[in-house]
Formats: C-alpha cells, structure tokens, sequence
C-alpha cells in the first residue's frame, strides 16, 4: 500500500464537505458525496462514495460505493464525473429497473 493512499485530516475534512450535482439526462441527476468512515486508521482509508439519484427533482434511490484506498484525488474525480463512468451507471440503472419491475 502506498502512503498516497492515506488521507491526512485536511483531506478528510474536504472530502466530507463534498456535494456534486452530476446531470445525466434531462430528467435524472445524481448528487455525489463522500463518507469518510470512522473506522479509517493511519495505514487504510476507508470512504463511501454516497449517490442521491433524483428524476424530476425527486429523490427516488440512494446508493453507495465503496472507495477503500482510493488516493484522494482519484475519490474527488469520481464523485465529480459520475457520468463518465460506466460501472456506476451500470449499477444505478440495475437498481432502478429492479426498483420499477
């Protein structure tokens, strides 16, 4: 494990106030966050990556994705572009139709 992986408490705190409104289509958005968990030590990070996916401006889902030992910035890109990754649309989609059948 590398030491860019550790969060330092400035990263941490940064993180944790974290909230993008990513557009996916003209009826959907998703709200992208970041939980820092507790049970992170000095040789581990342990992070949520946290989506509200709203239609309508409704909020109709939450999901979560865990990003343990992810780098900082990799944490911070992915919660600013959901919409350029593929798995997690994949996986909201999933959801939804599971949610609609």
């Amino acid at each position: 494990m590398t030491q860019n992986n550790v969060l330092n408490p400035a990263q941490i705190e940064h993180l944790s106030a974290l909230r993008y409104i990513n557009n996916i289509d003209e009826h959907m958005k998703i709200v992208s966050s970041v939980k820092v968990l507790d049970d992170a030590d000095q040789y581990d990070n342990a992070v949520l990556l946290v989506l509200d996916i709203f239609i309508d401006d409704k909020q109709i889902d939450k999901m979560s994705f865990s990003l343990r030992n992810y780098a900082y910035e990799e944490i911070v890109e992915l919660a600013q572009h959901i919409r350029d990754n593929d798995y997690i649309l994949r996986a909201v989609d999933t959801a939804l139709s599971g949610d609609i059948e």
